[in-house]
């Protein structure tokens, strides 16, 4: 909980009493002040709080508009009375931030999914369903994908829509593995998250009803958590003889069978999806599905595909019109390993979660800017 709602509300009782002394003297014993002066609201942080309202783009536009014709304005007055040097002073920075890189003070966002359209052009082969061995889930997709239906409570979401959905991808595998993001409150992704809305905390339990509102109530981490875990022990129970379940617990890792694969400190699912289908690769499987919507797990499993024991990997990509299967191994062999190993590196340069966009230049202009010039890549490499 943040400090300084447990300071507000530790020292509430003197802060009243502190007001009701001076109204008293500055009234009645001194007469300072009118007795009909109205009293200040005091602005305390409690335990809820009401959101910040963000600018609409049009009037962020217009107040950075604003902002350089009043700064323009000084400096043609500050030219006519003294002599200035305009060359010298646009080698500085002459705003709060730099309007490359930043939008109204927030790093600029951009459309990650154009690097997939790029590395999708370099193979041409399209398969409708690829046949693998293991399938590896992004938990939090299937979540957001899936609709509750009649589920009125947990239990029932658990046990007739999540479950159900499980093991029908576990009859034409031998492995499914499901990957649940773990939430930190020092995160580098809590101003991304922040910017998807906010929600109500809800208690999650087998008897819980489930919330009217699926996508208010998961745009709370807390609320994420608990699900998450919840749903994780669902999965543990799933024994199916000659079937192999695995889940992320946290850090550690479930399944109903023995198994010696070890926890992970990762944070992001998108790094701990690659660290399963390496140790589904050293089980043996050799055909291996990673199912995501993520732009990060296609650059890093095309930049990790080279240290993996397989024959095959694919991810299914997108949801609705947009879904497809995209060939990993094929993308990696067309662009080389060097090139490969540099594509995490050139993805967060040119825009990621953490990183800002370059204003009016996207993936796919960096992505030409990359062929053209394909000597950053020892570059792009040394980095990564």
């Amino acid at each position: 909980m943040d400090e300084t709602v447990v300071k507000a509300v530790r020292e509430v009782v003197s802060i009243d009493q502190d007001q009701y002394k001076a109204f008293v003297k500055e009234r009645f014993q001194e007469r300072t002040k009118p007795i009909t002066e109205a009293i200040k609201k005091n602005q305390l942080p409690l335990f809820k709080q009401q959101p910040q309202k963000n600018q609409t783009k049009d009037k962020q536009k217009v107040a950075a508009l604003k902002s350089d014709c009043a700064l323009f304005s000084r400096l043609y007055i500050a030219c006519q009375s003294r002599d200035g040097n305009l060359e010298e002073f646009f080698k500085h920075e002459n705003q709060p931030f730099p309007p490359t890189l930043a939008q109204a003070g927030k790093i600029r966002e951009g459309q990650r999914s154009d690097l997939v359209k790029c590395m999708e052009k370099l193979v041409e082969k399209k398969i409708d369903t690829p046949q693998v061995e293991a399938t590896i889930i992004d938990g939090a997709v299937i979540v957001q994908m899936l609709n509750p239906g009649m589920a009125a409570t947990f239990k029932e979401y658990a046990d007739f829509v999540f479950k159900p959905y499980i093991l029908k991808q576990l009859e034409a595998v031998q492995r499914v593995d499901v990957v649940w993001d773990v939430y930190r409150a020092d995160s580098l992704k809590s101003t991304a998250r922040e910017r998807r809305g906010t929600g109500t905390r809800r208690r999650v339990a087998s008897s819980s009803k489930l919330p009217k509102n699926c996508k208010s109530f998961l745009h709370v981490s807390d609320n994420k958590i608990k699900l998450f875990l919840f749903l994780a022990k669902k999965l543990q129970a799933i024994d199916i003889e000659g079937k192999e379940v695995y889940t992320t617990y946290g850090e550690v890792v479930l399944s109903s069978q023995p198994t010696e694969m070890m926890g992970c400190s990762h944070e992001e699912a998108d790094t701990r999806l690659v660290l399963h289908a390496y140790h589904a690769s050293q089980s043996g499987y050799r055909k291996i599905l990673i199912r995501t919507v993520d732009t990060d797990v296609v650059v890093l499993a095309v930049s990790r595909v080279q240290d993996l024991s397989v024959d095959e990997i694919w991810i299914a990509f997108g949801t609705g019109k947009h879904f497809r299967y995209l060939p990993i191994h094929s993308i990696a062999e067309q662009l080389g390993p060097q090139r490969s190993k540099a594509l995490p590196m050139f993805h967060s340069i040119t825009g990621c979660d953490t990183v800002s966009f370059f204003s009016r230049r996207g993936k796919t202009s960096a992505w030409d800017s990359w062929n053209v010039f394909p000597q950053i890549t020892d570059t792009f490499s040394m980095l990564a």
